[in-house]
C-alpha cells in the first residue's frame, strides 16, 4: 500500500522468491511508473510483481487475497485511518500479517525545515489526519480487528554524502509539493541556499550529513 517508487515492494519481491507474487499500489502516477521500471530491472530470483494507480482508501482488490500487506510511512496521509486499516485487514487470508510503519519523533536538528517552508512556501492543505504515534497506531490496528500486535521503535540513521544529495532526495517524496508551489525560482533558490547553510548543523564526525528520525514499526496478525 502506498508503494511510492517501490523500495518496500522490491524488497518484498526479493524475499518472496519466484513462487510469490507482489502487488504495489500508489495514488501518484509518476511514482507508480518509476516503481514499474524498477521492477522490470529486478531480474531473476524475485517474485513477479505488478503495480497500479489506486487510492489506499478506496481499494479495488479482491478480499482474502494476500498473505502479507505492508504500508510504509503513509498512514499519516489517510483521512480515515481506521476504515482504511480495516479494509486492508479484509484483504488478508486467515493468518495473514499486516505491517505498518510511521514516523515518531523527528530529529530536532532538522526543525528549521518546517519553519523555512512556512516562511517561503504557500500554505498547503493537510493531506491526512497526521501521525498517530505508537499508542495510536496500536489502537487503530486493534479497532481494525487485528490481533497479536507487535510494536517496535527504532531511530534510523539516514546519511547524505553532502547537501546536493539531500536536495536531490527532496524531490522523490511528498515534500516536493511545497517546493513545487513556491511562487518563483527566486523563492526556491532562497530556500535551497538557506537549507544548505542550516544543514551543516547535521554534519557529523564522519563528514556526512545525518538525519536520525524515530520510526514506529507495527506488525499484526489477522
Amino acid at each position: 500500500m502506498a508503494c511510492g517508487t517501490g523500495a518496500a515492494l522490491l524488497e518484498a519481491a526479493r524475499r518472496a522468491g519466484p513462487d510469490g507474487f507482489g502487488v504495489g499500489i500508489d495514488l501518484a502516477e509518476p511514482m507508480v511508473a518509476q516503481a514499474a521500471r524498477r521492477l522490470r530491472m529486478l531480474g531473476q530470483g524475485a517474485a513477479p510483481a505488478a503495480v497500479a494507480v489506486m487510492d489506499a482508501e478506496q481499494l479495488g482488490l479482491q478480499l482474502a487475497m494476500f498473505d502479507v500487506l505492508c504500508m510504509a510511512s503513509a498512514i499519516y496521509l489517510l483521512h480515515d485511518q481506521a476504515t482504511a486499516l480495516r479494509r486492508m485487514r479484509e484483504l488478508l487470508r486467515p493468518g495473514g500479517r499486516l505491517a505498518v510503519s510511521d514516523f515518531g519523533d523527528l530529529d530536532h536538528r532538522w526543525a528549521w525545515k518546517d519553519k523555512l517552508l512556512g516562511h517561503l512556501a504557500p500554505p498547503l492543505e493537510q493531506l491526512g489526519r497526521g501521525h498517530p504515534g505508537r499508542a495510536g497506531l496500536e489502537g487503530l490496528l486493534r479497532s481494525a480487528g487485528a490481533t497479536a500486535i507487535t510494536v517496535e521503535v527504532e531511530r534510523l540513521d539516514i546519511v547524505y554524502a553532502d547537501a546536493v544529495a539531500w536536495w536531490a532526495e527532496q524531490w522523490t517524496h511528498g515534500e516536493r509539493r511545497a517546493l513545487e508551489r513556491m511562487d518563483d525560482q527566486e523563492a526556491l533558490a532562497a530556500y535551497q541556499a538557506t537549507a544548505f547553510a542550516a544543514i551543516e548543523a547535521c554534519r557529523e564526525a564522519d563528514g556526512a550529513i545525518h538525519w536520525r528520525p524515530k520510526v514506529i514499526y507495527a506488525v499484526a496478525s489477522t
